[in-house]
């Protein structure tokens, strides 16, 4: 029975893929923008959750003064 999930997972995601086709710049685009959000909330944010639980790994690499 699990086997038979599987097999309809996989033939969806086929279905899936071959239908969004994105090139290569797009989903370099794609990467980069998320890689940039991530880099961005874990160097520069200033909401205190986020910040405090960062706030030895921006120390540590001596990049960005936080105060």
């Amino acid at each position: 029975m699990n086997n038979k999930h599987v097999l309809k997972q996989a033939k969806r995601h086929i279905k899936l893929s071959q239908t969004l086709n994105l090139s290569l710049a797009t989903q370099a685009l794609i990467l980069l923008s998320i890689v940039g959000i991530v880099l961005y909330t874990v160097f520069f944010s200033t909401t205190p959750n986020i910040h405090d639980y960062f706030h030895e790994l921006r120390h540590g690499l001596m990049l960005i003064p936080c105060h």
